[in-house]
This record gives structure tokens, C-alpha cells and sequence, in this order.
């Protein structure tokens, strides 16, 4: 039987090289039936990082790793390779896949509440005061004048596109 003298996973009968981590596979030693055979401990593996920027880093043990995504130091956007194997993976088709995308979805709420009060903000969509005052002007004249139509077009013209704002309904914060 195969072994992988990096990482330990048991591979083929034919395999030469681990498809985990790369290294060459070796053969395991044959024992007399009955006797005792001490077999090492494997040492997890380590691994580097690429980041984003570029830079690289490394090598970490499984636990550094896992510190740095909860420190946001390793985001999702980078790679890591066992060390001594030249195959770099993405972060979230790695081991460390389910930490990233806690991270990341733990990101994304908190930048979903509120800096204040701690609540959710929500969505809103404001018209321009601009429309606004076009249509009171509007609705002021066309009764007086008769030519407050104009304005109340005006109004419904620059009021078409309203601006999305996120806005805390708690404490009315709104992000700017």
C-alpha cells in the first residue's frame, strides 16, 4: 500500500505522486504477522498564502490559518498551497473554505447594521427635495395661475429616479 510521506493519505497501489498535496508517495515497509510496528506520527501540514496584493507568506500551521481569517488578514480573494507542493488553490476550495465564508458572511452583516444603535438598516428610496418642491409649487398654482401643470411635470421628471439610501428606522441614521 501508497502512502503519502507528506500529509499521510493512503493513495493506489501504482500512485507515485499524492493528488492532496503533491509530494511523492512511498512505499510502505512490510512487517512479520504478529510483530508490533511503530508508525510516526504525521505532522499536519503546513501552508502558504498568496494574497491578493500579490505578496506571499507563509509557512502556517492549520491553526495560524485559522486565526488570520478571524483577524481578516486571509480573505476570500486568496490562495494557499501546502507547503512544498507548487498547486495553489483558492482559500474557498481549501480546507479553510468554511471559515472564509463565515468571515465573509459575518462581514456582510455587519455592514448591514446599524453604526448607532446596533439595528438593521433598510433600504429607502428618496426623491430629490427638488421634485418635492416642484410638486407643492405645482399643486400651489395650478388652481391660480393655471400653468402649475409645468410644475408638477418638473416634478414628476426630476423625481423619476429616486436615490437609494440605507437608513436605520430606530434611530434614523442614514449612511451617506
Amino acid at each position: 500500500m501508497a502512502f503519502c510521506s507528506h500529509c499521510g493519505l493512503s493513495l493506489g497501489e501504482d500512485a507515485q505522486f499524492c493528488v492532496a498535496c503533491g509530494n511523492k508517495a512511498a512505499q510502505a515497509v512490510g512487517a512479520a504477522v504478529g510483530s508490533v510496528v511503530d508508525v510516526p506520527a504525521i505532522a499536519s501540514p503546513t501552508w502558504h498564502v498568496t494574497f491578493a496584493t500579490g505578496q506571499a507568506g507563509g509557512p502556517f500551521t492549520e491553526d495560524e490559518i485559522r486565526a488570520k481569517i478571524a483577524r481578516q488578514e486571509i480573505k476570500i480573494t486568496d490562495a494557499v498551497a501546502v507547503h512544498g507542493s507548487s498547486v495553489w488553490v483558492p482559500i474557498t476550495q481549501s480546507p479553510f473554505a468554511k471559515y472564509v465564508l463565515t468571515q465573509a458572511s459575518v462581514d456582510r452583516m455587519a455592514s448591514s447594521t446599524c453604526p448607532q444603535c446596533g439595528g438593521l438598516m433598510t433600504v429607502v428610496l428618496r426623491r430629490s427635495s427638488t421634485s418635492k418642491g416642484f410638486f407643492i409649487v405645482g399643486l400651489l398654482t395650478i388652481w391660480m395661475f393655471g400653468f402649475g401643470i409645468i410644475f408638477l411635470i418638473l416634478g414628476y421628471i426630476t423625481g423619476r429616479n429616486p436615490v437609494p439610501r440605507y437608513e436605520c428606522p430606530r434611530c434614523k441614521y442614514k449612511a451617506r
